[in-house]
């Protein structure tokens, strides 16, 4: 649910919440932002429960983020700042530059230089672009942002796009971001997509990165979403990662979503998904959203994961609660 081509599926089905306004500042400049906070409860079968009150340390449950976006003539920018609170006894709140970047645009071709956030992974990086407040893939082998160049082509029907950046995944020591190095290995992804038949959308992407020092990363990503109607979307997602984040794991994950739409301000959401390693588990979740107004709406959630590894939700068999409050401009 990234903040880019999946806004074509299933995150777009709950528009009041899915897209993000702008107020705009003149002909060529405009701010954007949100806010979102939760209050999550984890009640595992056997165990402690436990909890967050707005300091998660999670950027899909609390955070806060503000974008200034620009354009002259064939060019345009954005900078964003990103900030999200941790519990006292985890460090200190953690905030930096998220999005940074440039786009130069001729007809059908555009050429982006700077740090941006990867082409792949069905759910949204931005919280305001999710339908749910967790994430399907909690082991989530997904890239977020690197730096680097891209181009992208647009034709009718289809759209493909190529990056090179400095690292495919996060650097652990970097703000949500590469490690700014390009010379210890690159970090590669292509993707194409197809809206040809009307209300389908379809993505596939692979990203790798050779390393010198360290067995190569790789990811593969394909999913689909298609609006049964003007009320209901249904998509699925597929996605296999071998080494992500250094991890000499392999890992399989699928994932299938539907949204219901009852009326302007109800909706729901459904996903069961699976992720398939040495922790294996599934997670079975509901998420209904209320929007009171067109910048602010409620959120809930309720997830079972149905094992005792830590790659589930929960982090063991049992149950999620969690209610979040979302507010855009």
């Amino acid at each position: 649910m990234k903040s880019r081509l999946q806004l074509a599926g299933l995150s777009a089905a709950l528009v009041t919440t899915a897209a993000q306004a702008e107020v705009k500042i003149n002909d060529n400049l405009a701010v954007s932002g949100y806010a979102v906070a939760a209050l999550t409860l984890t009640d595992p079968d056997s165990g402690d429960t436990s909890g967050s009150q707005f300091n998660s340390g999670k950027g899909n449950y609390d955070a806060v983020k503000f974008a200034v976006t620009g354009n002259y003539n064939d060019l345009s920018g954005k900078v964003s700042v990103f900030y999200f609170p941790v519990d006292e006894s985890d460090g200190e709140d953690t905030a930096g530059i998220l999005d940074a970047y440039a786009t130069y645009t001729a007809g059908s071709v555009s050429i982006t230089g700077g740090k941006f956030l990867s082409y792949l992974g069905y759910e949204a990086f931005d919280p305001i672009n999710m339908t749910t407040i967790t994430y399907g893939n909690s082991w989530n082998p997904i890239p977020a942002y690197h730096t680097g160049g891209k181009i992208d082509f647009a034709g009718e029907g289809f759209a493909v796009g190529a990056s090179v950046t400095d690292q495919l995944y996060t650097a652990p020591e970097e703000f949500i971001g590469g490690d700014g190095d390009f010379s210890n290995g690159l970090g590669y992804e292509f993707i194409a997509s197809f809206t040809g038949i009307e209300k389908l959308t379809v993505f596939t992407g692979v990203g790798f990165e050779v390393l010198d020092d360290a067995e190569d990363q790789f990811v593969f990503d394909i999913w689909a979403s298609y609006a049964v109607s003007d009320s209901l979307t249904i998509a699925g997602e597929y996605s296999y990662a071998d080494n992500a984040f250094g991890s000499s794991i392999v890992t399989d994950y699928w994932a299938l979503f539907a949204t219901y739409t009852a009326s302007e301000t109800v909706s729901v959401t459904g996903r069961v998904s699976a992720v398939l390693n040495d922790e294996a588990g599934s997670q079975f979740t509901i998420a209904p959203t209320y929007t009171l107004t067109e910048n602010f709406s409620l959120r809930g959630e309720l997830t079972y994961s149905d094992s005792d590894q830590s790659s589930v939700q929960v982090g063991s068999k049992g149950m999620f609660y969690a209610v979040q409050g979302v507010f855009k401009f």
